[in-house]
């Protein structure tokens, strides 16, 4: 019913929303802290073997928010990191309607990744949004979605997470999708339990046992 040039109304209200947000509009928190792509680094060293394994050449990122930590080193669980553009040796791409990076046209890339995104968006809009990210990758699909309240509510109330599934819901929705684009997709899910994170994975023609060391 919806599509990336026909959207639901909802999704352009978010939209909106996230722009006022990451311009500082409407909050007195400081604006260069706000979805700065802080959350990545979890998955940093993941996706860095998954991109020296697969020989990967270039990057987009899908909801990328700020993207701060592809051009600035981060300190991360105890741990130093150069900037992602050069701990991962590729080149990225940023993607993110509210900062705003605009959306490719006419171009594919070795990896998309989308880090905390798929639960911001309306249910009604993940069809197109999972298909979109699928057209824009030539091999692999990296995904990580909460499953798990967000920490920020809207002003009437509801949750930023505004698509909260179990992540076998989460599994199978995708897995629908990507049987019709043949490429391979890294699926982690992650949840909260007794105050800790825990992470659920799953692969899709290929298996995370081949980046452990």
């Amino acid at each position: 019913m919806f599509n990336s040039k026909k959207p639901s109304q909802k999704f352009l209200d978010l939209e909106k929303y996230y722009k006022s947000l990451h311009s500082g509009e409407i909050t007195n928190e400081n604006k260069d802290q706000i979805y700065n792509g802080k959350a990545t680094m979890v998955f940093a060293k993941i996706i860095k073997k998954i991109i020296e394994k697969n020989k990967l050449e270039n990057l987009l990122d899908y909801g990328s928010g700020k993207g701060d930590r592809y051009f600035n080193k981060s300190d991360f669980a105890n741990e130093e990191y150069p900037p992602l553009e050069k701990y991962w040796n590729i080149k990225p791409t940023l993607y993110d309607p509210g900062v705003p990076y605009a959306k490719p046209t006419n171009r594919i890339f070795d990896i998309v990744v989308s880090i905390d995104v798929l639960e911001h968006i309306p249910t009604e809009d993940l069809n197109w949004v999972i298909n979109e990210i699928f057209n824009f990758s030539k091999k692999i699909v990296f995904l990580n979605i909460a499953c798990y309240p967000a920490e920020r509510n809207f002003s009437n109330g509801e949750n930023l997470h505004i698509s909260l599934f179990h992540p076998m819901w989460w599994y199978g929705f995708i897995t629908s999708i990507a049987s019709n684009h043949k490429k391979k997709c890294f699926l982690v899910c992650s949840s909260i339990k007794d105050k800790k994170f825990t992470y659920d994975n799953f692969a899709i023609n290929d298996d995370f046992k081949n980046y452990v060391d």
